[in-house]
């Protein structure tokens, strides 16, 4: 099996990160502070616009669509900025694999795990949210 955070950086962060990028820009945060304050290149901004990276929409999710409403509004006001916003980003990457959203993307990306058998990471992440 792949690991788990390997998969988290190559699927379930950008997707994330995305979705949070696309949240900032319809505030009406300009690109830059996009950029800055999620520590992303203006290319990587453009390419999550695009649709090129981060191809998971975890929008549809309702708790973590507000998750990611409640970080957009804090980097909107600027009260999450760089490390600040990062740590959140990652604490919600750590949410959506405790609560095993993204084991379907998991088995397609790897079919090296049985969602309906895994528990990996509600065990590994349970701490952080029970």
């Amino acid at each position: 099996m792949k690991s788990i955070l390997e998969f988290a950086a190559r699927h379930v962060e950008p997707s994330l990160k995305r979705s949070l990028a696309i949240k900032l820009l319809a505030r009406g945060v300009d690109r830059g502070k996009v950029s800055t304050c999620l520590g992303i290149s203006p290319a990587l901004l453009t390419r999550y616009i695009k649709g090129e990276r981060g191809l998971h929409d975890f929008m549809r999710i309702k708790d973590v669509d507000e998750r990611l409403d409640k970080l957009a509004e804090e980097v909107a006001s600027r009260r999450k900025c760089g490390p600040d916003a990062y740590t959140e980003l990652l604490n919600l990457t750590f949410y959506v694999l405790y609560k095993k959203y993204a084991c379907g993307i998991h088995y397609v990306a790897t079919r090296d795990v049985n969602p309906a058998k895994c528990n990996a990471c509600p065990a590994l992440f349970g701490k952080l949210f029970e």
